[in-house]
């Protein structure tokens, strides 16, 4: 049979009530009695219920974070950073999946009008997604990872998408100039798909270069489409120079593995280049050339602003925006040049 809070009191020899305090650190008890309190509660080894005690005080310590996927390396790394730095802010964190097609009703109702969190934070990756609509009735802190929301009040946690991309058009423009360029993307409407293929386009632009359309893809960031594609096309692509920029590593690492399937080569007949910097980027042979996303910070951060509005409602809004960087491997050919040069 579980403790109960009425064992605590009757071992320390004082009310429910002054448990209660010496658990909510509220400091209403002398120092004498909070340590007899604590001593029984060690000893008996009582958990309190952390949902009976948000009903009590109004504040459940507990937070919500809604993702638009809990599966693959980019999510994971995101859950991670968040759930480290809710450890260390003293929350505990309720995580789920609200796909694009979802107004997310169910779970923002759920958690949110029953009082089962303090605050949420929300990922939105989709132009239209169906979950922009709830966010703007809900009557609680939040916080969007990915997206600004227009006509809702929430703090952001943005990636510079579009310098990431930028330092990888002109990294691809100094190792291999000449290259075409194929793109393959998340789907046409998500928002790291638009903002990478924009600024990568700015930059061939620039350069006096073009992305034809027929060149651009839309997929769904999976290994397996990304596969079947370039099994279907790495050999007609390996005809002429060619680059593909994957908008992420898992569909880089599904042309790579496509490529060799076809027998062509990478980098010597065909490059491949990723974005995001998960750890299959170094799993990859050749290793991925890519751009590193802080995808442990944006979790972390997220969770940081949240806590800091509760602790601060009427602060003004912010934006935090987090840079992604170029990291340079082995699937574009760049190390093995720079080898050519020094030899």
């Amino acid at each position: 049979m579980p403790v109960s809070i009425e064992d605590v009191a009757k071992k320390a020899g004082v009310s429910i009530s002054t448990v209660s305090r010496v658990i909510n650190r509220r400091n209403l008890v002398n120092a004498v009695t909070k340590a007899r309190v604590e001593k029984a509660i060690k000893e008996l080894g009582y958990r309190p219920n952390v949902f009976a005690r948000g009903l009590m005080l109004r504040k459940s310590n507990i937070l919500g974070f809604v993702l638009p996927d809990i599966h693959g390396e980019f999510y994971s790394e995101i859950i991670r950073g968040a759930m480290q730095k809710a450890r260390e802010l003293g929350y505990h964190l309720i995580v789920s999946a609200v796909t694009a097609e979802d107004d997310g009703q169910d779970v923002l109702g759920m958690v949110g009008a029953q009082g089962l969190v303090d605050g949420m934070a929300v990922m939105v990756s989709e132009k239209d997604s169906q979950i922009r609509k709830s966010l703007a009735t809900l009557d609680l802190p939040l916080v969007v990872l990915d997206a600004e929301l227009p006509r809702v009040t929430h703090d952001t946690v943005l990636i510079d998408q579009s310098r990431g991309a930028e330092a990888m058009a002109a990294h691809l423009l100094a190792v291999r100039p000449n290259d075409r360029i194929i793109f393959v993307g998340g789907l046409e409407t998500n928002l790291d798909t638009r903002d990478r293929l924009q600024a990568f386009r700015d930059v061939l632009r620039s350069a006096k270069r073009q992305l034809p359309n027929q060149d651009v893809y839309y997929l769904d960031y999976s290994y397996q489409t990304a596969f079947d594609l370039a099994y279907d096309h790495a050999q007609e692509w390996s005809q002429r120079p060619t680059t593909v920029f994957a908008a992420n590593d898992e569909m880089a690492a599904g042309v790579i593995s496509a490529a060799a399937a076809r027998r062509v080569d990478v980098p010597r007949e065909l490059r491949v280049a990723g974005f995001d910097d998960t750890r299959i980027a170094q799993l990859t042979r050749p290793a991925l050339t890519t751009v590193h996303v802080p995808m442990a910070d944006m979790g972390a951060t997220a969770i940081e602003l949240l806590c800091d509005r509760l602790e601060e409602p009427d602060r003004p809004v912010k934006k935090v925006i987090l840079q992604a960087e170029l990291v340079v491997r082995d699937s574009c050919g760049a190390m093995s040049l720079r080898n050519v040069a020094r030899g």
